[in-house]
């Protein structure tokens, strides 16, 4: 109790001999900048110091004479305190000047001792963030443990290990690493970074199920998405001889599942597990599968109302060393409720849900398949194919900006005037839509298209540009995206876009689009963005018309987005009696 006035762990005498040591010997700043950040440092004159030893250093004139000009022009130097103070510096770091063998070893453990004490302070600091976060009442513990958790996390990616080994140690292990993957791709088929769905042609497009991404499998009701999902653990089970899976089912209870499971495995039809209507050859059947169910670990989630913290918690205390977790399959993403608040927003909301499973992807080396219902108003299409822009999503743009139907007319953007892709604009022009809005704070970026026209948008916009939607981060300078000359007589041109600059954290409108619609600013196409933390989204999509007669049907399996590889199509075998997916030599369409 009688320690609360500790001081914070700190060496600034190895701050000074290290930034001392750089101004006498400039050349080492080069391995040093990578392991050293400007935040290690715990003397504030010293972080002042540092911070313009590496603005020099990038403009390759780091002397002595410039960092004293630097510091003297913009009135920094009195602070630090003045040219004696350098001077010091650099009287502490003669000591290690006798030999550069010695030196390169004593610089190695200023290093060690920054990093060292840095990290302490880190901890302290994220300590007590986690303490006040443990007083707050009504803060959920899982969220509590998922903050914790990424707090030491950080602390541990801040120092990267055996940095100021020479390139020729680096080399050797990275030689050594891809022998060693070699060797166990050899002995064991399920060391590598993916893992095959079952389906061949799908892997063709998709490279498998790769460890760190995020799938979103999405559909229009009665599609099959719960059983092609089912289906991926029935070949994982098959394929793996130790098999992990978590499901988190929000709309199907678990005896359920283990139904569909049972019958895919089983080829004994659904409804005869359901209704217990089993001869002996049957039931003998599901005991078998049964027990190699009981081989396996998979576990099955199906609380109501389950939180994207809770998933991401249950999923960090299953996935431990000794048994990494295959596969994460939830059903499905409009179910996931969330802690934060976004006043009615829901696009928002699940912006935020895929964004925490993108990340929790990654931390945990797992691929994570979503499942996911598309736009209703899909129905009212003639062509009821899916595509990207069917699942739901909202963009935000800058409070003052004006959105125009004319190049006569401009309304404020309060309003909102809307145009549908699928209708014709000149519809739109005498039949104006309004769409609710909500204000909030984002950060805007400002998009120049012309010495007198900009627009300030957020990342998450996008323009049309000659070969599709693109994302407004995304796109190069110079692209070309579509303008409108003049709207009622429906003419457009494509125009270079000039620059893409960071402009303020400000507020922002955010739109609520139930279906597929553009509208202009400043006489600019824009849209509404799409899912952007998904690495693959896969559509499903059934032609005809179910017939009940039919023991069988053909889904079309859409990749639609994919940052592994190409997109493409092709097709499953949906079977009505075990609702299990199968190839069956169909053939497989670019």
């Amino acid at each position: 109790m009688e320690n609360f006035n500790l001081i914070l762990p700190q060496n600034y005498i190895a701050e000074e001999i290290l930034i001392g040591s750089i101004f006498i010997h400039p050349y080492i700043l080069n391995e040093i900048i990578s392991l050293i950040k400007i935040e290690y440092f715990f003397l504030e004159k010293h972080k002042i110091i540092y911070t313009y030893l590496i603005s020099t250093y990038k403009r390759k004139s780091i002397y002595f004479y410039d960092i004293l000009s630097e510091l003297s022009k913009d009135k920094i130097l009195y602070k630090i305190g003045g040219t004696n103070k350098i001077v010091d510096l650099m009287k502490q770091s003669q000591i290690f000047n006798s030999s550069f063998i010695f030196m390169n070893n004593y610089i190695k453990e200023l290093i060690v001792l920054i990093q060292y004490n840095y990290i302490r302070r880190l901890m302290i600091q994220y300590g007590y963030n986690i303490i006040k976060l443990a007083y707050i009442p009504k803060k959920c513990h899982h969220n509590i443990y998922n903050k914790a958790s990424l707090y030491l996390n950080n602390t541990k990616s801040k120092l990267p290990e055996n940095k100021t080994d020479l390139i020729n140690n680096t080399v050797k292990d990275f030689i050594l690493n891809i022998k060693n993957n070699v060797n166990e791709r050899n002995n064991n088929k399920n060391s590598h970074n993916f893992y095959s769905s079952g389906f061949k042609k799908l892997d063709l497009i998709i490279s498998g199920l790769i460890k760190g991404d995020l799938i979103i499998i999405a559909g229009r009701p009665s599609t099959g998405k719960t059983s092609l999902a089912i289906s991926i653990i029935y070949n994982l089970i098959i394929k793996l001889s130790d098999t992990k899976i978590c499901l988190f089912s929000l709309e199907m209870s678990k005896e359920q599942i283990l139904c569909k499971l049972l019958s895919a495995m089983s080829s004994v039809p659904l409804k005869n597990i359901i209704s217990k209507d089993l001869n002996q050859a049957e039931w003998n059947n599901i005991i078998q599968m049964c027990y190699k169910i009981l081989e396996k670990q998979i576990y099955i989630y199906n609380e109501i109302n389950i939180s994207v913290d809770y998933i991401s918690y249950t999923s960090q205390l299953l996935n431990d060393k000794d048994s990494h977790i295959d596969l994460i399959i939830i059903d499905y993403l409009q179910l996931i409720q969330t802690s934060h608040s976004y006043k009615n927003n829901r696009s928002q909301e699940l912006g935020y849900i895929t964004r925490k499973l993108k990340i929790l992807a990654q931390y945990i080396k797992t691929p994570i398949i979503v499942l996911s219902q598309l736009n209703r108003n899909i129905e009212y299409r003639s062509n009821k194919k899916p595509i990207l822009s069917d699942l739901k999503e909202s963009g935000c743009i800058d409070l003052s900006n004006y959105i125009s139907l004319t190049n006569k007319l401009q309304f404020q953007i309060s309003l909102f005037y809307l145009f549908s892709c699928y209708k014709i604009l000149k519809q739109f022009y005498y039949n104006n839509k309004y769409i609710k809005t909500y204000i909030f704070c984002d950060y805007l970026f400002m998009i120049k298209i012309s010495v007198d026209r900009n627009i300030l948008i957020t990342y998450n916009h996008m323009l049309i540009s000659k070969k599709d939607w693109s994302q407004q981060l995304l796109s190069l300078k110079n692209s070309n995206i579509l303008v409108y000359k003049n709207i009622k007589n429906h003419i457009k041109y494509y125009k270079p876009l000039k620059s893409i600059k960071f402009f303020k954290y400000k507020k922002s409108y955010d739109l609520y689009i139930p279906i597929n619609y553009y509208y202009l600013n400043n006489q600019t196409i824009l849209h509404n963005s799409i899912e952007q933390d998904a690495d693959i989204i896969i559509m499903m999509y059934h032609k005809s018309e179910i017939d009940k007669n039919m023991k069988e049907k053909i889904i079309e399996i859409i990749v639609c987005k994919n940052r592994n590889g190409p997109i493409g199509e092709t097709q499953l075998k949906f079977l009505y009696d075990t609702t299990l997916f199968r190839e069956d030599n169909l053939e497989y369409m670019k």
